[in-house]
């Protein structure tokens, strides 16, 4: 809350600093620390953000059932709602080798509501709070 204060919030999508890839530290997403599944996170989380091409892409490697260690990941699109805000329709699940289409009903909206040249803190639509650091720029 303080240090989001802090932050003019004007902009953030138009930043050039947004664009690279993004360390998760915290989350109070459920659905992506994968409590109630049967997989496991094993290592970092990683989301890549391209404000030109309008759009993101979150991996991972996840272990099933302590047996199989299987990189994951999903892209999405992404469409500008304000100067720090965004509509998410996710594009495409790849688990492995296998990859397949996003059922049109999984989309949501993210709010930059902290930026600078090493942190991002975002707001999604379900009340998650989303706390990244810079890993790299593009």
């Amino acid at each position: 809350g303080k240090l989001e204060a802090k932050n003019l919030k004007n902009n953030t999508l138009t930043n050039p600093t947004l664009n690279g890839v993004w360390l998760l530290e915290y989350t109070t997403s459920d659905s992506i620390l994968g409590r109630g599944s049967s997989s496991s996170k094993v290592g970092p989380i990683y989301q890549t953000i391209n404000t030109i091409n309008l759009t993101a892409e979150n991996s991972e490697t996840v272990n099933y059932f302590g047996l199989l260690s299987v990189p994951r990941k999903v892209s999405a699109t992404l469409r500008v709602m304000s100067p720090s805000k965004v509509a998410v329709q996710f594009q495409r699940f790849t688990i492995g080798p296998i990859s397949f289409q996003a059922p049109a009903s999984f989309k949501g909206e993210l709010d930059v509501t902290y930026l600078d040249e090493d942190l991002r803190l975002s707001r999604g639509d379900k009340g998650n709070i989303f706390v990244l650091t810079k890993f790299k720029d593009f």
